[in-house]
Protein backbone atom coordinates (compact mmCIF):
# COMPACT_ATOMS: atom_id res chain seq x y z
CA UNK A 1 0.00 0.00 0.00
CA UNK A 2 3.01 2.29 0.83
CA UNK A 3 5.02 1.79 -2.45
CA UNK A 4 1.25 2.08 -4.40
CA UNK A 5 0.84 6.02 -2.76
CA UNK A 6 4.21 6.68 -3.00
CA UNK A 7 4.16 5.76 -6.85
CA UNK A 8 1.02 7.75 -7.15
CA UNK A 9 2.42 11.27 -5.65
CA UNK A 10 5.61 10.55 -8.12
CA UNK A 11 3.32 10.93 -11.34
CA UNK A 12 0.81 13.28 -9.81
CA UNK A 13 3.29 16.01 -7.45
CA UNK A 14 7.05 14.67 -8.59
CA UNK A 15 8.86 17.86 -7.46
CA UNK A 16 6.85 17.87 -4.24
CA UNK A 17 8.08 14.52 -3.34
CA UNK A 18 11.68 15.14 -4.46
CA UNK A 19 11.28 17.99 -2.36
CA UNK A 20 10.30 16.05 0.74
CA UNK A 21 12.39 13.02 0.33
CA UNK A 22 15.72 15.04 -0.01
CA UNK A 23 13.93 16.91 3.50
CA UNK A 24 13.81 13.44 5.04
CA UNK A 25 17.41 12.89 4.23
CA UNK A 26 18.64 15.83 5.57
CA UNK A 27 16.69 15.28 8.97
CA UNK A 28 18.29 11.81 9.00
CA UNK A 29 21.73 12.71 8.12
CA UNK A 30 21.80 15.81 10.52
CA UNK A 31 18.86 14.78 12.92
CA UNK A 32 21.89 16.27 15.62
CA UNK A 33 21.34 19.92 13.53
CA UNK A 34 19.39 21.34 16.51
CA UNK A 35 21.00 19.24 19.37
CA UNK A 36 24.05 20.65 17.76
CA UNK A 37 22.57 24.83 18.02
CA UNK A 38 21.57 24.54 21.06
CA UNK A 39 25.13 22.90 22.20
CA UNK A 40 26.47 26.41 20.08
CA UNK A 41 24.04 28.83 21.75
CA UNK A 42 25.07 27.82 25.75
CA UNK A 43 28.61 27.57 24.42
CA UNK A 44 28.23 31.37 23.16
CA UNK A 45 26.35 32.29 26.85
CA UNK A 46 29.22 30.29 28.46
CA UNK A 47 32.13 32.34 26.90
CA UNK A 48 29.97 36.06 27.21
CA UNK A 49 29.74 35.11 30.93
CA UNK A 50 33.99 34.43 31.00
CA UNK A 51 34.13 37.92 29.13
CA UNK A 52 32.07 39.77 31.54
CA UNK A 53 33.82 37.72 34.36
CA UNK A 54 37.69 39.44 32.36
CA UNK A 55 36.05 42.41 32.42
CA UNK A 56 35.05 42.72 36.06
CA UNK A 57 38.90 41.46 36.75
CA UNK A 58 39.90 43.90 34.74
CA UNK A 59 38.16 46.66 36.16
CA UNK A 60 39.16 45.71 39.82
CA UNK A 61 42.55 45.33 38.67
CA UNK A 62 42.61 49.02 37.59
CA UNK A 63 40.92 50.31 40.74
CA UNK A 64 43.79 48.60 42.66
CA UNK A 65 46.35 50.13 40.47
CA UNK A 66 44.97 53.56 40.96
CA UNK A 67 44.96 52.94 44.89
CA UNK A 68 47.90 51.68 45.21
CA UNK A 69 49.51 54.96 43.04
CA UNK A 70 47.94 57.09 44.99
CA UNK A 71 48.49 55.45 48.31
CA UNK A 72 52.38 56.31 47.36
CA UNK A 73 52.19 59.54 46.08
CA UNK A 74 50.53 60.41 49.63
CA UNK A 75 53.16 58.77 51.52
CA UNK A 76 56.03 60.19 49.18
CA UNK A 77 54.22 63.72 49.81
CA UNK A 78 54.43 63.10 53.68
CA UNK A 79 58.12 61.81 53.85
CA UNK A 80 58.85 64.88 51.68
CA UNK A 81 59.88 63.42 48.92
CA UNK A 82 57.61 63.40 46.65
CA UNK A 83 58.81 64.87 43.28
CA UNK A 84 57.86 68.36 42.32
CA UNK A 85 57.36 68.65 38.44
CA UNK A 86 58.94 70.85 36.48
CA UNK A 87 58.57 72.05 32.84
CA UNK A 88 61.39 74.05 32.18
CA UNK A 89 63.63 70.62 33.26
CA UNK A 90 61.39 68.74 31.83
CA UNK A 91 61.80 70.56 28.62
CA UNK A 92 65.36 70.66 28.58
CA UNK A 93 66.04 67.10 29.14
CA UNK A 94 63.49 66.08 26.18
CA UNK A 95 65.33 68.38 23.99
CA UNK A 96 68.83 66.99 25.06
CA UNK A 97 67.88 63.67 24.45
CA UNK A 98 66.01 64.03 21.07
CA UNK A 99 69.17 65.91 19.84
CA UNK A 100 71.19 63.08 20.96
CA UNK A 101 69.14 60.58 19.15
CA UNK A 102 69.60 62.79 15.87
CA UNK A 103 73.65 62.50 16.58
CA UNK A 104 73.19 58.69 17.10
CA UNK A 105 70.74 59.29 13.91
CA UNK A 106 73.20 60.77 11.91
CA UNK A 107 76.12 58.16 12.78
CA UNK A 108 74.47 55.13 12.20
CA UNK A 109 73.50 56.09 8.58
CA UNK A 110 77.06 57.47 7.63
CA UNK A 111 78.83 54.36 8.87
CA UNK A 112 76.36 52.36 7.27
CA UNK A 113 78.27 50.61 4.14
CA UNK A 114 76.14 50.81 0.82
CA UNK A 115 74.86 47.47 -0.15
CA UNK A 116 74.61 46.61 3.60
Amino acid sequence: MKTYVARIARRVAPRTVRNLEALSDLTADHGEGPLRFVAYERELQDLRREVDALRRDNRRVAELYDVVFEQARRDAAERGVAPTPDREVTDRAVAALEERLESEKGRGTATQEPGA
